[in-house]
């Protein structure tokens, strides 16, 4: 009979390789292409099949993480936030005038908001971050593989790589979170490994971000390029302030008190002077609009947010409400089915109220989790991913149910009591 500490690796190795594939499925790139030839060949909609396969990828997290995780934990203080945001946007269900669209999609965000949570409560940061690497890097492949053998849909009329996402900007993410992810692999075989397996290891991280760099220039897209730098950044900041901590040249009290708020402070600083510039450094490089016409999209949904401020037009229904599309400069948005920005479809969806909620539940876990992020193993992953995902919010939509980035945000956000074995030793020395 084996031991019962084997038993319990083997199957902390099987939850790894199914988390794995939930992340992978949530790129949603694979539930499409899977479905696709169903989707051309039937009269019957197809969204009701996607639906139905991402809940049954995603029940047994919910299953599990129910029966780890206690009633009173879950509920436990940014949490809870998390969970008035969700039922808020559950309830604008009885207020929208297609309830039907709602009730769906607040519910799959909800489920993948807790999935995350799953994520958070099960894994280190280092597990998380090789899950995810072998998740984007299965999509990768397969979207590789398909563009050389001319598959349908793999490349768009203008000639960008889109791979089995069927759109360039759905592809550019999952590459760049795949290249952020070896990056991180790479400063660890070199500073922990040896021998041929570290050079082994060297050769594979390689050729794996020379695939990728050429893949994300083929998708022509730039929604992940700031964002990814604002990783970096992040990364390198909070790399610095966590050796700042280790020579005990900042305390645990003015970490929270002082460092969180600065810094968060002069992020959103730092965000808004990027945005405003964006546009002029863009024309230097032959780009004549870095938002791709997201303008138009963005002011129509604005002036629909300011016609229902407080509660908003139901979760994701706005866009299929014929009130709302009949407004004022109604032909600029033409062909559009949501908002190009995260933050946007908030505040069109669920009012000032969602988004102060939203707001509240960010800073709140940041706040809560800055400690984590200094003391444990690869803490700064958790700013860093949270910080692409929201910055990468400001192009797209990925605030939504079934979607990776909203799943990783989350479990960024949500401390993690299972890291506890992967605490800095207390003899450590500063590090990357």
């Amino acid at each position: 009979m084996l031991p019962n500490r084997t038993i319990s690796q083997m199957r902390h190795y099987v939850e790894g390789c199914y988390a794995v594939v939930v992340i992978m499925v949530l790129t949603q790139g694979p539930v499409l292409k899977i479905w696709r030839t169903a989707e051309l060949y039937t009269s019957v909609p197809i969204t009701p099949t996607h639906q139905m396969t991402y809940l049954l990828i995603q029940i047994p997290a919910l299953l599990v993480l129910a029966n780890r995780v206690s009633l009173p934990q879950k509920l436990n203080k940014p949490t809870s936030v998390l969970s008035l945001f969700l039922f808020w946007l559950l309830l604008s269900t009885f207020w929208t005038h297609l309830s039907r669209y709602t009730v769906i999609d607040a519910t799959t965000l909800a489920i993948t908001a807790f999935v995350g949570v799953y994520f958070a409560k099960s894994f280190s940061n280092r597990e998380m971050i090789i899950i995810t690497c072998i998740a984007m890097h299965i999509g990768i492949l397969i979207s590789y593989l398909g563009i050389k053998r001319n598959w349908s849909e793999s490349i768009d009329p203008n000639g960008n790589w889109m791979g089995i996402y069927f759109n360039r900007n759905s592809l550019a993410p999952v590459v760049m979170v795949g290249m952020l992810t070896l990056l991180i692999l790479a400063l660890e075989v070199v500073r922990n490994q040896s021998g041929s397996y570290r050079f082994a290891s060297i050769a594979l991280i390689a050729d794996l971000l020379i695939l990728d760099s050429h893949i994300f220039v083929k998708t022509g897209s730039l929604t992940s390029l700031l964002a990814a730098v604002w990783f970096v950044a992040i990364w390198c900041i909070w790399t610095f302030v966590r050796n700042q901590k280790l020579l005990k040249r900042i305390s645990s009290r003015n970490l929270q008190k002082f460092v969180y708020p600065i810094w968060l402070a002069a992020s959103i600083f730092v965000c808004w002077i990027g945005f405003s510039f964006a546009q002029p450094m863009m024309k230097l490089f032959g780009k004549n609009d870095f938002f791709s016409g997201r303008g138009a999209i963005w002011h129509f949904n604005w002036t629909g947010f300011l016609e229902r401020p407080l509660i908003g037009w139901g979760w994701m229904a706005a866009w299929s409400t014929p009130e709302f599309l009949k407004r004022d400069l109604w032909w600029t948005v033409v062909g559009a089915q949501w908002s190009h920005n995260g933050y946007l479809e908030i505040l069109l969806g669920g009012g000032v109220v969602a988004g102060l909620l939203f707001v509240l539940y960010v800073t709140w876990s940041g706040y809560m989790k800055v400690e984590q992020v200094c003391e444990l193993k690869y803490g700064q992953w958790s700013f860093s991913m949270a910080a692409f995902v929201l910055v990468s919010a400001t192009q797209e939509s990925f605030f939504v149910g079934n979607h990776f980035l909203w799943a990783l945000l989350i479990a960024c956000l949500t401390n993690n009591p299972t890291s506890d074995r992967h605490h800095l030793p207390t003899n450590a020395q500063p590090n990357i």
